[in-house]
């Protein structure tokens, strides 16, 4: 099973990051290339260093250690540094397009009686698109249910001079990720976007996989069709009726986008292949069950993806997943960032998405034999 996780010291793993010279290395994945030679360039005393040379990114740790690792923005994306002399550590990553890459690292030094020290490091390529400026406040509150017992956080944003009598573009977005309206705000008032409101479901954490996957039950897979069922009812039943009613919502499929990243995605995928009729546009950022999901002939909805070349599993997930809905005729578009798997990546790739902006060429069905290699 995917689990994820990418790591220097386990090759055989199937999320691991996969080292250059390998034949059938996709062309959008960050590789793993010999660290040594660039070590000598470096100058400093002690902790961690993120150094870019090119298309390559150079971590480097110098202190005592038993081991040294390198993590993504949530922790669970890492990549192992090697030893190169008694206190000097190095791993070195290729990754495409890295002049756009904005991110955080941690580095996690573990000493000899087990004990952790990390340090976080702050990357930003020279073409990093920074995140708006512009913030407006978000309101929060509680709609009540029929079909989620305890009701449902929802986050709002609406944007300058909104007027509850117009009806504007709404966009539907998973874990209550309302504040990524604020990177529509500038476009809005250049005339690139009309304006828009987003609207944000916050999860159940204790069942956000149940609610977001819509997957069979399985051992091993905490999925639970009854309960995607009863948070799709409250979606189509209770939120959008609210929102139309209260916010100016659009009831026009065409104005509907439903968006989320990680299993949030997997959620937005799920609602527009099922629902066409309901939502023409769907911006999945990252998600990783879809590339099992069944996929009927024409799919109605529009089709946004987007993954990160340092989160493997997530991106060869993505790319079965566009091949698929291209394959089946689905209108679908690509695009891929150098991030590990992070909200500096998705704050992006949403506004790339809305802008219609450049798309990658959609890969061959060779991406679906990768990731089905070993199947969930």
């Amino acid at each position: 099973m995917l689990t994820g996780f990418w790591t220097a010291s386990a090759s055989a793993d199937p999320g691991t990051l996969p080292t250059c010279s390998a034949i059938d290395t996709p062309d959008y994945l960050a590789c793993l290339t010999p660290a040594a030679a660039a070590l000598k360039t470096t100058h400093f005393d002690s902790g961690g260093r993120v150094f870019r040379r090119g298309d390559t990114l150079d971590f480097r740790w110098r202190g005592a250690a038993s081991a040294v690792r390198v993590e993504g923005a949530y922790g669970n994306y890492g990549v192992a540094l090697q030893r190169l002399t008694a206190n000097e550590w190095a791993a070195s990553v290729r990754v495409p397009n890295l002049a756009a890459l904005a991110e955080r690292f941690s580095f996690v030094a573990t000493g000899a009686e087990g004990e952790d020290v990390r340090e976080t490091m702050h990357f930003n390529g020279p073409a990093a698109r920074p995140r708006a400026a512009e913030r407006r406040a978000v309101e929060m509150l509680t709609l009540p249910s029929r079909h989620l017992p305890q009701g449902r956080q929802v986050r709002v944003w609406l944007p300058p001079g909104h007027s509850a009598s117009q009806r504007y573009p709404v966009i539907y977005i998973a874990d209550g990720a309302a504040e990524f309206g604020d990177e529509l705000l500038a476009a809005m008032q250049a005339g690139r976007l009309p304006a828009m409101v987003v609207v944000g479901i916050e999860a159940d954490q204790a069942a956000r996989f149940a609610e977001y996957v819509d997957f069979p039950k399985r051992e091993g897979v905490p999925s639970d069709p009854a309960r995607f069922a009863a948070h799709e009812r409250f979606i189509i039943e209770e939120l959008m009726p609210w929102a139309e009613s209260t916010l100016g919502a659009s009831k026009e499929p065409g104005s509907r986008t439903v968006a989320g990243s990680s299993n949030g995605a997997d959620w937005a995928a799920a609602m527009a292949l099922q629902h066409p009729d309901l939502f023409g546009r769907a911006i999945v950022m990252s998600p990783i069950m879809v590339a099992q999901y069944a996929i009927p002939d024409a799919p109605g909805a529009r089709f946004e993806l987007s993954a990160g070349a340092l989160e493997p599993p997530f991106a060869l997930a993505t790319a079965c997943f566009a091949q698929r809905l291209n394959a089946k005729g689905g209108s679908v578009k690509l695009r891929w960032w150098p991030h590990t798997h992070a909200p500096e990546q998705w704050h992006a790739a949403f506004l790339a998405a809305l802008l219609d902006e450049p798309s990658a060429t959609l890969p061959d069905a060779h991406a679906c034999d990768v990731f089905l290699a070993d199947p969930l």
